[in-house]
């Protein structure tokens, strides 16, 4: 199942016909994708124009207005989860594994809940998407206690709606 993810993205020049060539990602993960003009802001249409891509898979599907916050957002979560989480054991590995979570949790943590409640959605996740027995409750309050702790910046209440 493909899920929504956030990458760095560079024009690296003209694809195909009505359509731009761009590296998504970076290092092992880095793909390129031939992305339709009228996908663009007129002013990215030229080589090493830099934003950052929503895509689905390996398909593009639109700018991040957020840009850079988001990216931000999304590697201090992705960096908790990998460290402090981990429930499958491969974030060494694949980086990115956890990915999917990180709107979901960083939406929930906008709300400033109670550690239990983040706690209680990493069980969740673990339990009914991944299949999993379930981490201790012990060991999730200080993977919730640790999100809780993050200075994220805001994307405001418009994101939160989405």
């Amino acid at each position: 199942m493909a899920f929504e993810r956030r990458l760095e993205a560079v024009v690296i020049g003209p694809g195909k016909p009505g359509q731009l060539r761009v590296a998504l990602g970076r290092g092992e993960h880095q793909f390129v994708a031939d992305i339709p003009f009228g996908l663009l802001q007129p002013s990215l249409g030229i080589p090493n124009s830099e934003f950052v891509a929503v895509v689905k898979g390996r398909e593009f599907v639109r700018i991040e207005p957020a840009g850079r916050i988001w990216l931000t957002i999304q590697n201090q979560i992705r960096a908790i989860l990998n460290v402090a989480w981990d429930p499958i054991g491969v974030a060494d590995v694949v980086d990115d594994e956890y990915d999917m979570y990180i709107g979901q949790i960083y939406a929930l943590l906008a709300t400033h809940p109670a550690e239990q409640t983040i706690a209680d959605h990493l069980l969740r996740i673990e339990l009914e998407r991944m299949g999993l027995t379930g981490t201790p409750m012990k060991r999730l309050l200080g993977v919730a206690a640790s999100l809780r702790n993050l200075q994220l910046p805001s994307l405001g209440k418009s994101w939160l709606a989405v």
